[in-house]
């Protein structure tokens, strides 16, 4: 099935209406019979009118206009409910096709864009193509309904009124040519407003991890800046609607005294301006509302440009990808193969399966890096891959709903959980695990430490599923002793033994806990490769964890 974002606008809106046929066939009518009944008004006031010319109003009756009225309301809202649930559906989907592209894809696909800029579309550019297809649709099929059902009435008595419906018309197409030329303005405004809403998160960030206070005069001024910018834009794109906007009620007065003078010279009556007014107003609502779908059309077509453009993104592959393309990913029947250039050098990695592996390495020779790559490498060979970086996220919800994701989880799972909460030492966060699971970390963890908040991430890696797990220097923010147990304690557990877990780190105790030893370096490469045991007595290896065990003397 052709994804809805692959389609141009066009074609999108067309089998949008396809999509959801019925619903707009019962709109369709409901809009009919509503014509139907407001075309009635007219008349019915012009007769009331004539009746109370001659003194005849005793015999008027208010229940059809009591019928009227509730007919009205029925069939006006059943043909806006019909019209808005489809736009509210494709907002839905189009939102969670965005989503689940970018839960899929690499992020070096999409890192050029801020966090901001992404929020923005997924909320407010979304939220115009709803109100275009909603509130769009809606108008165009309420103004060719109109059409066909009020122009033959109006024709059976009163034809000569037309011209007078030219300058409504008129202030109409202004506003919408108007509505046109300012698309452009609008969707730069909108590009600003994402920038502003980055300035936003940056400094929450900033504030709630480095403290760095004196960088908020610059964080503030940069804000100011953008927010200038985004300012004038808005101006730029509203200025026309401010102008143009009152010349839609000029030209419905002018309508109404150009049929005064018609229906002065044919010798009309009042009754016959009390028609017109009446039809007048009966024509408005589409036509005005039409000058408005110019600007929700233009508001669509600029967000769905933005769409479009981060969907582009999405779906193209990153230069990154291309040169994991190029490298060799095989796979034989005792571990992983992996051959690919890493700063100039190719290197050849193998990785045993069901074994703990550990790339060591000086600080910046590249170990968060290459696991990176590995991972993404696995992964668009469809391989389950769980990979936890060094600053993992944690979403504003429970411990529980951040280890199992919104999966359902059965009882198995659930002990599973305890126990890895046991095994990581994270039930001291309250009297029981239950009320560990149900604990809030807030955003990103933030009432969690950094040390509990990676364990957390952890557990949540091991109840993925995966089996190839990659962990970048998980037990940085641990001691030596429970790093031992944990290992431990997964390698005799029968449901992770076979597990294959590529890791990184800096200690000598997760090297002797780890089966494989790849020490590499931004220089050289791979300097050693082999199993653990026969590592440490390797000189480059030795060598690099002695320098580590020198005590610096005392300034």
């Amino acid at each position: 099935m052709t994804s809805r974002l692959h389609r141009k606008f066009g074609p999108w809106v067309i089998h949008h209406a396809f999509e959801f046929k019925w619903f707009y066939l019962g709109a369709f009518i409901c809009l009919y019979v509503l014509q139907v009944f407001q075309s009635e008004i007219p008349d019915r006031i012009r007769k009331l009118t004539e009746l109370l010319g001659t003194n005849g109003i005793e015999g008027a009756s208010v229940w059809i206009f009591v019928g009227l009225a509730v007919g009205i309301l029925l069939f006006r809202t059943s043909s806006r409910l019909l019209f808005f649930y489809p736009a509210r559906v494709q907002q839905k989907l189009l939102r969670m096709e965005l989503l689940e592209l970018l839960e899929k894809v690499p992020t070096t696909r999409y890192q050029g864009r801020s966090q901001g800029q992404i929020f923005q579309i997924l909320f407010d550019d979304i939220n115009n193509l709803r109100a275009f297809i909603g509130f769009g649709l809606l108008q165009v099929g309420n103004l060719f309904i109109a059409a066909w059902v009020l122009i033959p009435k109006l024709n059976e008595t009163d034809g000569y009124l037309w011209p007078a419906f030219i300058p409504l018309f008129a202030s109409v197409v202004l506003f919408t040519i108007t509505s046109l030329i300012n698309q452009r303005y609008f969707k730069k405004m909108m590009d600003k407003k994402g920038e502003v809403q980055q300035y936003i998160i940056e400094s929450y960030e900033a504030k709630q991890t480095i403290k760095n206070f004196h960088r908020e005069e610059s964080f503030v001024k940069g804000f100011v800046g953008a927010s200038s910018e985004e300012l004038a834009l808005f101006f730029k794109s509203s200025i026309g609607f401010a102008i143009t906007g009152p010349y839609v009620k000029l030209g419905l007065g002018v309508s109404l005294i150009w049929a005064a003078m018609l229906i002065r010279a044919r010798g009309g009556s009042t009754s016959d301006l009390v028609f017109f007014s009446g039809f007048l107003y009966l024509f408005l609502e589409p036509v005005m509302f039409m000058s408005w779908v110019a600007v929700v059309v233009s508001q669509g077509f600029a967000a769905w440009k933005r769409v479009k453009e981060l969907y582009a993104v999405l779906v193209i592959p990153s230069s990154d990808e291309n040169e994991l393309a190029d490298s060799q990913l095989t796979f034989r029947d005792q571990g992983v193969c992996f051959s690919l250039l890493f700063w100039g050098e190719k290197m050849d990695l193998f990785f045993k399966t069901g074994k703990w592996t550990v790339l060591i390495g000086e600080t910046g020779s590249g170990k968060s890096y290459l696991l990176s790559k590995l991972a993404t490498g696995l992964i668009l060979k469809g391989h389950n891959v769980s990979m936890v970086q060094q600053e993992p996220y944690l979403f504003n919800d429970t411990i529980h709903e951040n280890i199992f994701l919104g999966k359902t989880v059965d009882a198995s799972g659930l002990e599973r959980a305890r126990e890895l909460i046991k095994m990581f030492q994270l039930d001291s966060l309250a009297p029981t695990i239950d009320e560990v699971l149900s604990l809030e970390v807030g955003e990103n963890g933030k009432r969690l430490s950094g040390g509990q908040m990676k364990r957390v991430a952890l557990i949540r890696s091991l109840l993925s599923g995966a089996k190839i797990i990659v962990w970048d220097d998980p037990f940085s923010s641990v001691d030596i002793i429970l790093e031992r147990r944990i290992i431990q304690s997964m390698k005799n557990n029968p449901e992770w033994k076979d597990l294959t877990f590529i890791i990184s780190s800096h200690r000598l105790t997760t090297v002797k806990l780890s089966d494989e030893v790849i020490f590499i370096d931004k220089d050289a490469g791979i300097k050693a490769q082999g199993p653990s045991e026969k590592l440490l007595k390797e000189e480059n290896v030795s060598k690099f964890f002695k320098e580590q065990l020198v005590e610096l003397p005392l300034a």
